[in-house]
């Protein structure tokens, strides 16, 4: 936005699922350059892919997933002492919700 600041985010791979009824979904991975708050929701939702179970931004909440599809899995941060990364596997509801998706033809 002119107003506003500057935000990068990377899209590092995406792949198009369909849930049992047909519906389409995207898939993401996703690399922040930046931090701003709703930076994903909001380019993503931008560029026509709403987040699961977000309203706010125009997502969807089908009733397999009842939250925001967004999971930070990986999280590296360069600290004055050094660099610092943490994994946090995909929890159990969006492993399950994930499960009923197939890959779109």
């Amino acid at each position: 936005s002119p107003i506003g600041r500057h935000a990068f985010t990377e899209v590092v791979d995406s792949a198009t699922l369909a849930d049992p009824d047909g519906q389409l979904f995207s898939l993401m991975q996703v690399r922040l350059h930046t931090g701003r708050t709703h930076q994903i929701r909001c380019h993503l939702a931008h560029e026509g892919h709403p987040l699961v179970g977000d309203p706010v931004y125009g997502g969807i909440t089908p009733s397999w997933c009842q939250r925001h599809w967004l999971h930070a899995w990986k999280l590296s941060l360069q600290m004055t002492r050094g660099p610092v990364a943490v994994q946090v596997p995909v929890p159990h509801d969006l492993r399950r919700a994930v499960q009923r998706l197939r890959p779109a033809e």
